[in-house]
């Protein structure tokens, strides 16, 4: 089972869910099992509330990189191999965002929300926990993901530029995008929106960022495909950092319009 890709269906795993099932005590009980392996780095503890086939999805938390990682055997070989690297503490379970989920008749897990620190970061979780047999809940998925950098703000907010900039500004970005005093520390390739968003991130952190885009305009990604294209993601998921589209924006973003 652990090489497939199914949904862990209460048929598959030969359980139910009583309807009186304590779902803040289900979560709790596990987040504090898990909460403490982590921090002791102990892998087999963590390998125990795990099915066999879990999934688990990190976000630069715990690799610095995107990766996931399926079945216990892959689960446990990245945390013996990650977890020396990091101290990891306060986790804390989000007791608000804790709710049993039923997207099929048979199929059924408690979904949790949680937060937790690295050595070098902020980080959040979510986690699945599905019913077995024997009664146990032990999670089908994990996700870790970096929020924030310890000791690394945005410059943004109370930490904008507060100089005047009398009649300077058009100067100081034409040596600003030609890189003349400063080497860039980052190249982004693609110019699309993710590659927009991330060098975007990145200049808010003081990191000298250069975008490499084959295209002659910023948005011909979008203006040189078919005409009746649109964004597939709704507004809310769309927005770039540090400009949110108006509330007038369509629900889903006519592609010219975005390149525009």
């Amino acid at each position: 089972m652990a090489n497939q890709l199914v949904l862990p269906t209460l048929d598959d795993l030969k359980s139910s869910v009583a309807p009186d099932v304590d779902v803040q005590a289900v979560a709790s009980q596990w987040f504090s099992a898990f909460a403490e392996a982590m921090q002791s780095k102990n892998v087999t503890a963590i390998i125990d509330i795990l099915v066999d086939d879990v999934f688990w999805r990190d976000i630069l938390a715990l690799t610095w990189d995107f990766h996931t990682f399926q079945s216990t055997p892959s689960v446990k070989k990245f945390l013996a191999d990650q977890l020396p690297l990091f101290t990891l503490s306060s986790f804390k379970l989000r007791e608000d965002l804790v709710e049993l989920q039923r997207p099929y008749p048979d199929i059924a897990w408690i979904q949790a929300f949680f937060d937790f620190e690295t050595t070098v970061g902020i980080a959040s979780g979510v986690f699945r926990l599905v019913p077995l047999a024997d009664g146990s809940w032990r999670a089908h998925a994990v996700f870790t993901n970096l929020e924030n950098l310890k000791g690394f703000p945005e410059q943004n907010g109370h930490r904008r530029d507060y100089q005047s900039n009398h009649g300077k500004w058009a100067a100081k970005r034409a040596r600003e995008i030609e890189c003349v005093d400063e080497e860039p520390s980052v190249v982004v390739i693609g110019g699309g929106q993710s590659g927009l968003d991330v060098a975007a991130r990145l200049k808010m952190l003081d990191m000298k960022t250069l975008v490499v885009e084959k295209n002659e305009r910023i948005g011909d990604n979008w203006r040189k495909r078919y005409a009746a294209l649109c964004l597939h993601d709704p507004v809310w998921y769309d927005h770039m950092p540090y400009i949110p589209f108006p509330a007038s924006w369509p629900v889903y973003t006519p592609a010219l319009k975005l390149a525009d």
